[in-house]
């Protein structure tokens, strides 16, 4: 081991803990290190080459007045000191950069890219120069990594910049030309960074799929009767006894839709749409977050079928609620929502098939009351048994249920 410059990197460790950086070099605290803690090795009576080796480290270190420190009469050091007046030259001898100079590094990438006109991007920027201003970390594991915040800066702004469903390997091959490096270096913290700033309440592990960034392709499954027609060809769904699965190409080519059933509902979840049979109901499970495509879908559907009842069937939880509220705005469709209601809620409480809130559940409730003020009583209901459920605990409820009974 070099103990010279690991004794030296230890005492530049301690001094940016403190922000020594930012303060009167007079008005700081000793820092130093304890050298027989350090190093156990340094006082065994038996290990003569330890002891000898770190001497002389010290010695050199005080010779070149970066430290101060004093023998005791055994030959041995205990505490030695940082002369912070030298601290320049401690960050050269261990080739060190200071942490001014990873800030001035930092900011100059943050303002690279100013002024790209995308508002999630722009607050992000803004929040982070003020961090840098104050010689603070960067969050989601960046710190005052100039080269990784490069990398993350340009996902971003490409990710925000995406107008069609994309592909994660493709996205990561054109971004970094490695088809798996965006997963595996990038994927986790680019997901927490757009959660916190996206104001559309979207799960974590759906906002990817919001700003149109897939695992894979996604299909929209439609089943029920309906006719779905396209410029060459027809589909007659209520032949095919599951539907039919489109994607969002396919859904670019769709001409009419034509629904003879008295209600259409989308829901949430592809287990319950498989369950589903209401044979006076088309279903639609949207695959994943409603995008652009899948919007212009829906509203198409609802133009050339306004005679027609549009519900929507999601968890019972707050996010169920939020997809509703966000499926609503987006397409101007009025969609009510089914088997969302308290009494369901109830149901599924009172046979034990549910899940406890989670802290980000709770928080999302108080966030938005006034939003979800049309789901009051069932989100009273959540909070005070401290509950929310799947639509898929439906077919659970009768399984434990038949008759109407219940087995336990």
């Amino acid at each position: 081991m070099d103990y010279t410059k690991d004794i030296l990197n230890r005492l530049i460790d301690i001094y940016e803990r403190r922000e020594g950086y930012k303060k009167d070099p007079s008005s700081l605290r000793v820092i130093q290190v304890d050298i027989k803690k350090v190093y156990p090795a340094y006082v065994d009576r038996y290990n003569h080459n330890v002891y000898k080796e770190i001497n002389v480290a010290i010695e050199k270190l005080i010779n070149e007045n970066l430290v101060n420190s004093n023998i005791d009469v055994s030959g041995k050091y205990e505490k030695v000191k940082l002369n912070v007046e030298n601290i320049s030259v401690c960050y050269k001898k261990v080739k060190r950069v200071t942490v001014i100079e990873q800030c001035k590094k930092t900011e100059a990438v943050l303002n690279l890219f100013k002024d790209k006109n995308l508002p999630v991007l722009d607050n992000i920027l803004s929040d982070w120069r003020k961090l840098i201003s104050e010689y603070k970390k960067l969050p989601y594991d960046i710190k005052y990594d100039a080269i990784r915040l490069m990398n993350i800066l340009k996902i971003l702004e490409a990710i925000l910049r995406l107008s069609n469903e994309s592909y994660i390997r493709n996205f990561s091959t054109a971004i970094f030309k490695d088809s798996k490096r965006f997963q595996r270096e990038f994927k986790s913290g680019v997901e927490s960074i757009l959660f916190d700033y996206t104001d559309e309440a979207v799960e974590r592990d759906k906002i990817l799929e919001y700003y149109n960034l897939y695992e894979n392709p996604t299909y929209t499954y439609i089943k029920g009767d309906a006719v779905i027609k396209f410029e060459d060809s027809v589909i007659y769904v209520k032949e095919l006894s599951d539907g039919i699965a489109l994607s969002n190409v396919s859904l670019e080519a769709i001409r009419e839709v034509k629904v003879f059933a008295k209600s259409v509902i989308t829901v949430e979840n592809l287990t319950t749409y498989h369950d589903e049979d209401e044979k006076e109901a088309v279903y639609i499970y949207l695959g994943g977050y409603h995008n652009k495509s899948k919007q212009v879908i829906l509203k198409k559907i609802y133009d050339e079928n306004k005679n027609c009842e549009f519900m929507h069937e999601g968890d019972i939880d707050v996010y169920g609620f939020l997809i509703l509220e966000n499926l609503k705005e987006k397409t101007g469709i009025p969609f009510k929502p089914l088997n969302m209601d308290v009494d369901t809620l109830k149901r599924f409480f009172e046979a034990n098939i549910y899940k406890e809130l989670t802290f980000s559940d709770i928080n999302m409730i108080e966030k938005n009351k006034e939003k979800l003020r049309d789901y009051k009583e069932v989100l009273e209901f959540m909070l005070l048994h401290n509950c929310k459920v799947e639509q898929e605990s439906i077919k659970a409820v009768e399984i434990l249920e038949p008759a109407g009974r219940r087995i336990f």
